[in-house]
């Protein structure tokens, strides 16, 4: 979509019903937040008469994206937020922020900054930042939440560029999680794509973006998709699939990265062979071509959708593939969102926001593990994964683990 050209076709599709407000999480215990509907939509066609605007409340959007999967019109209520916010900071509207927060956001939108540094020695980082004393600090001067749970580094994931490029051949984007928090997660997903027959090639990527775009960096944001399109350009013009294991990721790469500019090479073609992994290997099944030999896993599993696997319209494609495999028993918990929305919930006046929303989600949890249904949590997103740990106590992975043990395989 050209954002400027259809943004009225976009906004009167809007037929005032409030289906968005009524489930977006976070006006759900946050009366201060007008909803998406008053923050998109019905301010938009002030913002179009080119009336100044509190811009305040804009900031409160967690950019979940759960307005956009409700909406009966599919209105883009996010990015219609999103584009008022990049707005305002073009025509230098106030927005509310201090300089501390701009500070805070500075460094939370650089997610791949913050993991080149914390993976140069992660055990050291990871022992500075368990201490109490500097997690006090970090409140105090740049307004990350003490309680907040920042998930810790690991060695960093290096895969290779691949030696051919063909039929058999896929890219993995591994994002910023798996690539210094989850680098055997990385792993896993490439050793599953190889047992399939895939050569899979890993370009050193940058982030995908998300991250500073939420942060409200958003010319930084389409530096890293341009520098991403040129890495991927040669396997796009191969018609390679693109493949991620984030689902935020996975959002980007097909709906974000199609709208840069027409002269970028590889922009009509991304959004088209961007996957998710399990949409990806979910086809693969569907085509005959996806081994099959699962071994027998007793075990029973709750699992949470992010919600931006939800906006991508695919269903949940990891949960009919686990299901194929004998003896696994998953419970599709549909409880709301986690709350920590990528950076949203490490921030000082986000943190218990951030809970309050997350909390049906741990309350199902913690109830189901205590009824004994099951005892570990699965999801794709690994910041979901984080929160649910933090807001349960309930071990939280990615279901590439269980898909790792029908197949039989190990790390090397």
């Amino acid at each position: 979509m050209d954002w400027e050209r259809d943004r009225v076709k976009n906004l009167d599709a809007c037929i005032k019903c409030s289906a968005c407000t009524a489930q977006c999480p976070v006006a759900a215990v946050y009366p201060l937040f007008p909803g998406p509907k008053s923050a998109g939509p019905d301010v938009e066609r002030f913002r179009l008469e080119g009336l100044a605007m509190d811009m305040g409340s804009l900031n409160d959007c967690s950019n979940c994206k759960t307005c956009e999967v409700t909406c009966p019109s599919g209105v883009r209520i996010t990015e219609m937020i999103l584009r008022a916010r990049e707005k305002s900071q073009q025509t230098g509207q106030k927005d509310g922020k201090t300089t501390q927060r701009r500070i805070r956001d500075l460094i939370l939108g650089r997610a791949e900054y913050l993991g080149k540094l914390g993976t140069v020695w992660p055990g050291m980082t990871n022992a500075v930042l368990g201490v109490q004393l500097v997690r006090g600090l970090m409140e105090r001067t740049l307004g990350i939440s003490q309680l907040a749970p920042l998930p810790a580094y690991k060695p960093k994931f290096r895969g290779s560029t691949g030696k051919r490029l063909g039929q058999k051949t896929v890219v993995y984007f591994p994002g910023c999680f798996a690539t210094y928090n989850d680098s055997l997660t990385g792993r896993a997903v490439v050793k599953v794509l190889e047992h399939n027959g895939y050569d899979v090639s890993v370009p050193p990527f940058h982030c995908c973006g998300v991250p500073l775009q939420a942060n409200g960096h958003f010319h930084e944001g389409r530096e890293n998709v341009r520098k991403n399109l040129v890495l991927m350009e040669p396997y796009l013009q191969a018609k390679v699939p693109v493949i991620t294991a984030c689902t935020s990721c996975s959002l980007a790469l097909k709906e974000e990265y199609p709208k840069e500019e027409a002269s970028i090479l590889g922009t009509e073609r991304i959004g088209h062979q961007a996957y998710d992994l399990f949409e990806f290997l979910w086809e693969l099944h569907e085509r005959g071509e996806l081994r099959e030999e699962f071994k027998q896993v007793t075990v029973s599993l709750g699992y949470h959708a992010p919600c931006h696997l939800k906006a991508q319209g695919i269903g949940t494609p990891s949960l009919r593939l686990l299901r194929l495999i004998p003896g696994v028993n998953v419970n599709d918990l549909d409880a709301g969102c986690c709350g920590l929305s990528g950076s949203f919930g490490f921030k000082q006046e986000r943190y218990k926001l951030a809970m309050q929303i997350g909390n049906p989600l741990f309350s199902c949890v913690k109830g189901c593990v205590t009824q004994g249904k099951f005892e570990t949590m699965l999801t794709e997103c690994g910041g979901c994964q984080v929160q649910i740990q933090h807001g349960s106590g309930v071990e939280a992975k990615h279901p590439i683990w269980i898909l790792m043990q029908a197949y039989g395989l190990k790390l090397n």
